[in-house]
């Protein structure tokens, strides 16, 4: 298994893994000239960070983790972490873990005091996973609001 940053050139693949993201609504396909708009941003800002797993020759897990700094804690910032996915195909493997794992890993060693994680309020066996690997669903609150425009 390697588990490593989402390179230009899987866009397209990481957009196909989405598939299985379960937040996914039936919107058509990015054009490739949008998907290099969308990474040129991505490596203008060092916060954010797509982290893959490349199983059997393709993607089967990915999440993104954004770190932001922060002047409280201490100064050490936070991360946020979203859209766990792991295609069908690979699913109960132990994929996530190891990717949450990797993914905290990353974050303590860039300063981070805390990570947050957002998942859907209906994914149970994703937050057995969450809490087993210490997360505290009990610390915060989240909100969530979509562009209505959108």
């Amino acid at each position: 298994m390697m588990i490593r940053k989402l390179g230009i050139s899987d866009c397209e693949e990481l957009f196909a893994l989405y598939a299985h993201y379960t937040a996914v609504e039936n919107r058509p396909p990015l054009s490739p000239a949008h998907m290099a708009e969308i990474w040129q941003e991505i490596e203008r800002n060092p916060g954010v960070n797509y982290f893959v797993i490349e199983r059997e020759g393709k993607l089967a897990a990915a999440c993104i983790l954004t770190i932001t700094p922060s002047f409280i804690r201490g100064g050490g910032g936070y991360g946020v972490i979203e859209h766990v996915v792991t295609h069908a195909d690979f699913r109960r493997r132990g994929l996530a873990r190891e990717l949450m794992h990797f993914t905290l890993d990353f974050a303590w060693s860039e300063g981070c005091s805390e990570v947050m994680l957002l998942s859907g309020s209906d994914l149970a066996p994703a937050h057995a996973l969450y809490e087993d690997l210490g997360f505290d669903k009990r610390q915060r609150t989240g909100f969530i609001k979509f562009n209505p425009s959108r």
